[in-house]
């Protein structure tokens, strides 16, 4: 599931346990995770530093000496920083092990997720046609990717090209808190509804960002917590729908966005 606010949370854990540590030794206990081959990877990895992190949308890059290590966390994706070996975390699919002794735990309990490498982040984005980032980009950047655009708005948020990092459990919230239909038109909007989505974009992620995606701590004035096929608005109590759109299933209040 980690969307934007999750991966910014790796971001920082990164950050606090891994920066500026030396990797001494790689393991690959799933092949699948690999963008690449094992060996070419392993052999990239050993003997540099993390030296600083990036995040755009979901995908995490950390800097090495002259390339970047990207991580993709898919729907259950996972980091774990530890010191015993024994500690090893169950569904690790790759451990990097520090010169200080301590370990880094890539987590993918469903293989959704992936490792590879570039050496330009400005390439990366441009190869998997990433859209700005949603929570970093101004206002100006989200007036231009939403040009011609007449995709419906549930669509137009999950669609990595356009903005990149909301998922699906995001996009409902932030349709919610806009008082949007999932299935209206983008290119409906007027000047002040679209001024409102994209102040909800940045509210209901640094919201997820602050509580570290936490889903089960979130406020229960917010419809997150009533995505259930039996959930109700919790602003105007009406039960809300269930749609499917592309294969995604949502849920939006019939009430509140007409």
């Amino acid at each position: 599931m980690p969307e934007l606010s999750e991966v910014e949370t790796y971001k920082k854990y990164i950050d606090k346990t891994s920066l500026k540590l030396i990797v001494k030794d790689v393991q690959i206990r799933d092949k699948r995770i690999l963008k690449l081959s094992e060996g070419l990877f392993v052999k990239a990895l050993k003997n540099n530093k993390f030296e600083d992190t990036i995040r755009h949308g979901k995908y995490l890059l950390i800097k090495l000496k002259d390339q970047f290590l990207i991580m993709h966390f898919g729907m259950t994706g996972d980091l774990e920083y530890f010191e015993k070996a024994i500690d090893e975390p169950k569904y690790t699919k790759a451990l990097f092990k520090f010169t200080n002794g301590h370990f880094l735990s890539y987590i993918s309990k469903r293989l959704f997720g992936h490792l590879d490498l570039t050496t330009s982040v400005e390439d990366f984005l441009a190869k998997k046609k990433l859209g700005p980032d949603a929570y970093k980009m101004s206002w100006n950047e989200f007036r231009k990717a939403l040009i011609k655009r007449t995709a419906i708005m549930k669509s137009a948020l999950l669609n990595q090209s356009i903005f990149a990092g909301i998922g699906n459990i995001y996009s409902d919230e932030i349709l919610f808190q806009s008082k949007l239909n999932p299935k209206r038109k983008i290119n409906t909007l007027d000047e002040n509804e679209l001024k409102e989505l994209f102040q909800n974009i940045k509210k209901v992620l640094q919201y997820g960002i602050e509580f570290e995606g936490k889903l089960e701590e979130y406020s229960k004035d917010l419809l997150i917590p009533h995505r259930t096929k039996n959930g109700e608005c919790p602003k105007c109590t009406s039960k809300l729908e269930r749609y499917e759109i592309s294969g995604r299933h949502g849920f939006f209040c019939p009430n509140c966005q007409k």
